[in-house]
């Protein structure tokens, strides 16, 4: 289930933060050429990660569903 829209009514899959307080966000594109998604990473605490995110298992959980029902909303219409 969608954690919510933008303004612009595009889906967020996923909307958590991970084990060091970074804002992760699976959000779908605009993009017109073919389906694609952003996966979003703001207000990272540690700056040493190189944009990477540290999840814990419950965190990647969240990840892989956000992800995954993305892809059963978009399968039909990249096929």
């Amino acid at each position: 289930m969608p954690t919510g829209y933008t303004e612009r009514g595009f889906t967020d899959y996923a909307d958590f933060k991970d084990s060091y307080g970074a804002h992760v966000r699976v959000r779908e594109s605009s993009a017109a050429s073919e389906p694609k998604v952003w996966i979003f990473v703001d207000n990272r605490p540690v700056t040493d990660t190189n944009g990477a995110i540290h999840l814990t298992v419950e965190q990647a959980r969240v990840l892989i569903a956000g992800l995954q029902e993305w892809l059963d909303a978009n399968t039909t219409a990249a096929t």
